[in-house]
């Protein structure tokens, strides 16, 4: 019956991220790449727009609109939402219709039974007969290019937008998986901090983001000095609230980021120190898979690969390694049903068992 489920429904590869959702469909690619956000109408919960749309109204709503980030450090913050933006954009993925889907989705390693819970209902209110949820990280590593057969351990690193998931994979199975609450949507964060304290100036999400983008790893140098690269930001003045430019420079946001690095860095590091002998071995000879949005801010493979003294590779595609490996899965079912994670178990079911000693 599992069998027949799959076969006689659309199959759908999702990476349901912070900042970007992916959907991949076999035979069709990655078919869908949204930021991860829906407008909704405050008084009637009209659906406004999702997507690119919705980003583009972030910070400057309408009155009676609200632009909501369901996905907020790798789980879902808002269920409603969330269920309403999976909805439009499987609708989307499918070209307007909307059929019944069986869909495979990625979730962070350390992801907890409720959290696991939450994603399952909101994809099976998005229409999804059956759900299978795989580790991030082993589905980053197979969109990467890791053939299932490598009996070889490989550490998988994918710096997302909320979390950084680790994940030691051999034999196309998960070794060991961690996830560390720090990636792209705390970089952003960290810079708005240092504006603040630094300028006493307030600037927003998109604004941060763009700044980590276009400074986040350039030529070192503060504004003035020769090769320098700097740009004007604009935000609000927090003493009166009136408007504010000030240029910043690529070493200021160094500086503003580096805490965060750090912590990616001690991340995995631990994550070596914990592993097996022979694992550490593989590990050695193997190196670092860097994959997410992080893997493009410039610099990061360098820093890794400094610090823990392994080679690193990016794929050519890191933001869409996590969909592409779940897609992998898909048109492999018997692999897939070995790795998904199982269903949990109800609430009521998931408490220790009482022993009492008389």
């Amino acid at each position: 019956m599992r069998f027949l489920t799959k076969f006689f429904n659309t199959q759908l590869a999702i990476d349901l991220g912070t900042v970007n959702t992916l959907i991949y469909a076999p035979g069709r690619g990655i078919v869908l790449n949204e930021p991860s956000a829906i407008a909704i109408h405050k008084y009637t919960g009209e659906t406004l727009a999702v997507g690119a749309e919705a980003f583009k109204m972030l910070g400057r709503e309408a009155h009676d609109a609200e632009v909501h980030r369901p996905i907020r450090g790798g789980t879902i913050n808002n269920f409603d939402a969330d269920e309403k933006m999976l909805t439009a954009f499987i609708r989307r993925a499918l070209g307007g219709t909307h059929r019944r889907s069986y869909m495979v989705i990625g979730v962070p390693g350390s992801s907890t039974p409720l959290e696991r819970r939450s994603v399952r209902g909101a994809a099976r209110d998005a229409k999804a007969t059956e759900v299978d949820l795989v580790d991030e990280g082993l589905a980053a590593a197979l969109g990467a290019g890791l053939p299932f057969e490598d009996e070889r351990a490989h550490l998988v690193v994918d710096v997302g937008g909320g979390t950084t998931n680790i994940a030691i994979i051999a034999s196309g199975t998960v070794v060991a998986s961690s996830s560390l609450p720090v990636a792209g949507n705390a970089l952003d964060e960290a810079i708005r901090d240092y504006v603040r304290s630094r300028y006493e100036m307030s600037i927003g999400e998109r604004t941060a983001e763009h700044v980590k983008k276009e400074l986040g790893a350039l030529s070192r140098g503060r504004c003035g000095q020769e090769g320098a690269r700097c740009i004007e930001v604009v935000g609000k003045r927090i003493t009166d609230g009136l408007a504010k430019a000030v240029r910043i420079s690529s070493d200021e946001v160094r500086e503003a980021i580096e805490p965060v690095l750090a912590e990616i860095v001690a991340g995995v590091r631990r994550a070596i120190e914990d592993s097996k002998p022979d694992t550490t071995a593989d590990i050695y000879q193997s190196g670092i898979i860097l994959t997410g949005g992080g893997a493009l801010l410039d610099g990061m493979a360098e820093r890794l690969q400094k610090e823990l003294q392994l080679h690193v590779a990016v794929p050519e595609d890191p933001l869409a390694a996590v969909a592409l490996g779940a897609g992998k899965l898909l048109a492999n079912p018997k692999h897939l049903e070995r790795v998904a994670i199982s269903e949990d178990v109800p609430v009521w079911q998931d408490t220790e068992e009482l022993v009492v000693n008389w």
